[in-house]
């Protein structure tokens, strides 16, 4: 009986052990968190200033009326294809008619007294020579003579301009194009009085368009003449354009309070598809780098906490003073953990991982650009975690080249975040605590 008693006993505090256990285990892995990586890959990075503007013909005239009267007749509408020298519209001239009628009346009137004038002279001026004339009465006769001169050649300058008056009538086109746009009909009556309504624009040739594009004082400094351009149109909106900067214009124009420069941008238009006054999207390629290796910029951005900092730590020194035996020393405090903010380092611990190195546990600005290296954490091939250092090139936000790293591959799966969730989920667990990393990882601990 005292047997059995003690094994029930025994039973008893063996199913609490288990039952604890459990318990803990549950909310440890409640408590749990997953890792996410991203991979490192090759792909294109684009920068780009984006704007709007409008698409213009190259070169467009305004034909328009030099003088006033009733649109008579009209020979060409939208989209007609003209040759320089055409008829486009002809005026009533009735007006003008009669106007070349009156001025060439009144050279005929100013001819006759002219004529008359001279006759006059011609008989006094030998009177004048031999003193039978007095020089009051001449200077009459010979004012009386220029000025008929005169008269006459204000006559015949009416009749000209009476004349050009009566071509003005025919409208004719100035260049070889495309009307692409007419403003009055048969029938209208049109004032030019004080300036010349524009009656027709002929586009000279729409196989080539322009863009003038608004850009923003902040962005002007880095556009450039002969910088390549993307645009799209709302017309076709999953077709890509492409087009030169031909021109930066220096004036300015102030729009909603915002000072903006126009950049002219050159595109061809062989498929007929961009049309005058279209709204286009434009970006300007500012930087462009084909076919890098390209490292998740939330992999930048991932901050290790402090256990995590150690353990890498940790395999770092061992590493280290695996290849480097005289340089294992590294920095550490008096509890033996690495420093979030780095101290001396060893001798090789600045340029292969060692606390040393700047921003080793710092976050996505830790180390970038020209300022220094940057670096991601990955999962090695022993399925502990591990840093990687890498001289960062251009950025477009979500990626960030890698210009030089020792360790960093295509392929490579590197950490982003950690998700914390409140479910028990089965997940492979190291005997670090850490979940088993998944294919691809690098098999170093640091270093370029």
């Amino acid at each position: 009986m005292k047997r059995k008693s003690i094994l029930i006993v025994v039973c008893m505090v063996a199913a609490v052990a288990v039952g604890i256990g459990v318990i803990r285990h549950v909310r440890g892995a409640k408590n749990s968190g997953t890792m996410q990586f991203g991979e490192v890959k090759r792909g294109d990075i684009v920068n780009t200033v984006s704007s709007t503007g409008t698409v213009n013909a190259v070169n467009s005239v305004n034909v328009g009326a030099q003088v006033s009267g009733i649109i008579n007749k009209i020979y060409v509408d939208f989209n007609s294809e003209v040759k320089a020298g055409q008829v486009l519209a002809v005026l009533d001239t009735t007006i003008v008619a009669s106007q070349v009628f009156d001025a060439r009346a009144g050279v005929l009137r100013s001819r006759a007294q002219l004529n008359q004038a001279q006759a006059e002279y011609d008989r006094n001026k030998p009177l004048y020579d031999k003193g039978y004339l007095s020089a009051t009465e001449f200077i009459t006769i010979k004012t009386n003579y220029d000025a008929a001169v005169a008269s006459n050649q204000s006559a015949e300058a009416a009749l000209k301009r009476a004349l050009r008056n009566l071509e003005y009538t025919t409208i004719t086109s100035p260049i070889d194009g495309t009307v692409i746009q007419r403003s009055v009909d048969a029938g209208q009556t049109i004032q030019a009085s004080f300036q010349a309504p524009t009656l027709f624009i002929i586009a000279t040739d729409l196989k080539s368009m322009q863009i003038d594009v608004n850009v923003d004082e902040s962005d002007i400094g880095v556009i450039r003449e002969g910088q390549r351009v993307e645009f799209a149109v709302q017309a076709y909106p999953d077709d890509k354009f492409t087009g030169t900067v031909r021109q930066v214009r220096l004036q300015s124009a102030i729009l909603q309070n915002v000072v903006n420069y126009t950049d002219v941008v050159d595109a061809s238009n062989e498929s007929g598809k961009l049309l005058p006054g279209m709204t286009a999207t434009v970006d300007f390629i500012i930087e462009e780098k084909k076919g890098v290796l390209l490292v998740p910029n939330a992999a930048i951005q991932f901050k290790p906490d402090q256990a995590m900092l150690d353990k890498i730590m940790k395999n770092t020194r061992k590493d280290m003073a695996a290849r480097h035996p005289e340089g294992a020393d590294s920095s550490r405090d008096d509890s033996g953990k690495a420093s979030a903010g780095g101290g001396r380092g060893g001798r090789g611990g600045a340029h292969r991982g060692g606390a040393g190195f700047p921003g080793f546990a710092g976050g996505a600005g830790a180390s970038n650009g020209a300022s220094g290296p940057s670096r991601v954490f990955y999962m090695g091939k022993d399925g502990e975690p591990a840093v990687a250092f890498f001289v960062p090139g251009a950025t477009d936000g979500r990626n960030t080249e890698v210009k030089e790293s020792r360790v960093l591959v295509e392929g490579m799966q590197v950490i982003t975040e950690i998700v914390t969730t409140g479910k028990t989920k089965k997940t492979a667990v190291t005997p670090f605590g850490l979940p088993t990393p998944p294919r691809g990882g690098g098999g170093h601990r640091g270093g370029f």
